[in-house]
């Protein structure tokens, strides 16, 4: 299986959009609960979205995989945090976890960083 960070990406995109066509509501709110859950406050934004990878590669979801590093790359997360991350993922996970990070979460940072 071949991963493509920005065709999982645009796919999310794409299905959130198809789902808001009809639960406007329930998008809505899930949008309204999601952006605020991700804002600074103690834990600044950079640092829930490693948080939010972590749980991404543990639970083996590569759609979220895909976008919490995306958005890891946006706010200048280094490639030392994000390896880190993995770490404490596979820590929590176990071999699962760590095969995920190694394989899809590896590959789809290279992806994001080369774009």
């Amino acid at each position: 299986m071949k991963i493509n960070a920005e065709q999982n990406l645009e796919n999310y995109r794409k299905g959130i959009e198809q789902l808001n066509e009809h639960l406007p509501n329930a998008i809505s709110e899930y949008n309204r609960f999601t952006g605020e859950s991700f804002e600074s406050g103690e834990i600044d934004r950079p640092h829930k979205h490693l948080m939010a990878l972590a749980i991404s590669i543990k639970d083996g979801d590569e759609a979220s995989i895909t976008y919490h590093m995306d958005q890891c790359v946006a706010m200048e997360c280094t490639d030392q945090q994000i390896y880190e991350t993995m770490v404490v993922a596979a820590g929590y996970g176990g071999g699962s976890a760590m095969s995920q990070g190694v394989t899809a979460g590896l590959e789809i940072l290279k992806q994001l960083r080369n774009r």
